[in-house]
């Protein structure tokens, strides 16, 4: 299990994924005024207030860790391993364009912001590592399937 390229692939997913808990998405910059987008809330910088709280965007990613961890446990069942690896594909891609429009659907629907300037933080981003990883990954159990197809011909 540890041996495969693909079980490093999976870990750095989840690795990547349980980062973003922890990163800012976006500063929002309105006037004088500076706020932190996360995965949870908009929040003013320096009075701590709330102007947006939802979980959509945690529940996304908890899902992507998830995945991530069964399709890791999956390594008899090839597969399933694979199907669950394209899921997991798909829930990913999902969760990054849905940090992308919860930010700008919630700044532009805030009253309280004037003029807002969204600037995408490292969070943002990092949500685009673990698509590489994933894809790598699946790329690897395929070729993992030829190799054991290839070996029962033999015999």
């Amino acid at each position: 299990m540890w041996q495969r390229t693909q079980s490093l692939f999976f870990l750095l997913t989840i690795v990547c994924n349980t980062a973003i808990f922890w990163l800012n998405l976006a500063v929002v910059e309105s006037g004088d005024s500076s706020f932190d987008f996360t995965l949870y809330k908009l929040q003013s910088g320096v009075e701590g207030d709330v102007l947006y709280s939802g979980m959509m965007l945690a529940i996304l990613c908890s899902l992507c860790i998830v995945l991530s961890g069964v399709a890791f446990g999956m390594f008899k069942r090839r597969q399933v391993q694979v199907k669950l690896s394209q899921l997991l594909l798909l829930v990913q891609v999902g969760f990054l364009v849905a940090i992308f429009f919860t930010v700008d659907g919630t700044v532009t629907s805030l009253p309280q912001l004037e003029n807002p300037v969204v600037h995408y933080s490292v969070g943002a981003y990092l949500a685009l590592i673990p698509l590489v990883f994933i894809f790598l990954a699946i790329k690897a159990i395929k070729k993992d399937e030829a190799l054991v197809r290839a070996a029962d011909r033999i015999r």
